[in-house]
C-alpha cells in the first residue's frame, strides 16, 4: 500500500457557481482598484473547494478508466485483465494499492503529470494510526496516539488494568450522583472512540460510556479511565492481517446483550467481521426497541448484522 499527497488540492478545483474575490493587498492593479475578480478555480476558504476538488479528481478517476464504488464514494477500482488498481481519496491523501507493479507505477506517473505531487511511498503512518508492512501481512496500530491520549489525562505513568471494566458493572444515568466535569469526560471519550478504529476489544465499553456524556459522574469517570489502564498495558496491540493463511471467505459474527441498559431496559447489539485473519468492520450500539426476550434481541442483533 503506498501513498501519495497532493500539493494545494482544492487549488485544482474547477468552481460552477460565480465567485467574486476583492483583489488581495499588495497585488491592486493601478487605476482599477473598484475592480474586483472573477474566480476560476477553488481557493482555500471557500465552502466549495471541497465540492470543486473531489468532482476535479472524481473526473480524472473517470476519465482514466477507474469505477467508483458503490457503497464508498472516496473508493475507486481499475481493472485491466486480471490486475486490479484500489486507490482511495481522503481530502489531498491518496493512498493505492494493487496487484500489479506496472499498473501502479503507471497510475503514479499518470497522477504527477496530472497534479503537482508527493511520493510518500509505502504508507506508515495515516491520521493517527501506524501501519505495518511486511511481506508475511499488514499490522495497523495506534500506539503513539494511545500514549499522547495517556499523557492528556495524566495517566501516562498509571498501573495497567488486564481488562477494560470490571465484570458485570452496570451503569445508570443518575450513577453515585456526583456529577464531574463534562467537558473533560467528553473529551476522553472523543479520544477512546478514535482508539477503536484499531481496537475492537474496548468498542463495547467505549460505546457504553459515550451515553452518559450528558451528565457523567464519577462512577462513569473512573469506568473511562480504567479502560486507558487497560491501554496503558496493551498499547501496542492492533490487527493484524495475514498476506497467507489467513480466511479469505468473510466471516461475521454478532451477539447481544439482553436487557443490558438499566435505564430503558433496552439490549445492546454487537457484530464483528474478519477478512484475511484480521477484524476489517465491528461495531456495538443499543437496539432501538425494546425486546421482550433473548431470542427477540438475538434476532434484533442477527438483522443489524446482516444489514
Amino acid at each position: 500500500m503506498f501513498q501519495l499527497d497532493v500539493k494545494s488540492a482544492f487549488l485544482h478545483g474547477n468552481l460552477e457557481e460565480e465567485v467574486y474575490v476583492e483583489q488581495p493587498q499588495g497585488f491592486v492593479v493601478a487605476g482599477e482598484e473598484n475592480k474586483v475578480y472573477r474566480l476560476k478555480k477553488a481557493l482555500y476558504g471557500l465552502k466549495q473547494a471541497p465540492r470543486a476538488w473531489y468532482n476535479r479528481i472524481e473526473q480524472y478517476f473517470a476519465a482514466t478508466g477507474f469505477e467508483k464504488c458503490p457503497y464508498e464514494p472516496t473508493l475507486f477500482v481499475k481493472k485491466v485483465g486480471e490486475s486490479t488498481l484500489l486507490v482511495s481519496l481522503y481530502v489531498d491523501d491518496v493512498m493505492y494499492a494493487g496487484n500489479d507493479a506496472g499498473l501502479i507505477q503507471e497510475f503514479k506517473r499518470s497522477m504527477e503529470a496530472q497534479f503537482e505531487m508527493s511520493d510518500l511511498g509505502m504508507m506508515k503512518y495515516f491520521l493517527g494510526v501506524e501501519v505495518y508492512q511486511s511481506t508475511s501481512g499488514i499490522f495497523i496500530s495506534q500506539p503513539k496516539y494511545a500514549k499522547e491520549v495517556l499523557q492528556r489525562f495524566n495517566l501516562l505513568e498509571c498501573n495497567y488494568a488486564k481488562n477494560p471494566m470490571v465484570s458485570r458493572t452496570k451503569f445508570t444515568k443518575a450513577g453515585d450522583g456526583n456529577l464531574v466535569n463534562a467537558t473533560e469526560y467528553k473529551q476522553l471519550i472523543g479520544s477512546l472512540l478514535y482508539i477503536t478504529a484499531t481496537r475492537p476489544d474496548i468498542m463495547y465499553f467505549v460505546c457504553s460510556l459515550s451515553r452518559y456524556m450528558e451528565a457523567p459522574t464519577r462512577l462513569q469517570m473512573m469506568a473511562a479511565k480504567r479502560v486507558l489502564r487497560y491501554l496503558k498495558g496493551t498499547i501496542n496491540h492492533g490487527i493484524w492481517y495475514k498476506r497467507e493463511g489467513g480466511e479469505d471467505c468473510l466471516q461475521g459474527y454478532t451477539d447481544s446483550a439482553y436487557a443490558g441498559d438499566v435505564d430503558d431496559r433496552k439490549s445492546t447489539s454487537g457484530y464483528v467481521f474478519f477478512l484475511a485473519g484480521g477484524a476489517i468492520s465491528w461495531g456495538s450500539k443499543k437496539q432501538p426497541v425494546v425486546t421482550l426476550s433473548t431470542t427477540e434481541a438475538e434476532f434484533v442483533a442477527a438483522s443489524h448484522c446482516a444489514t
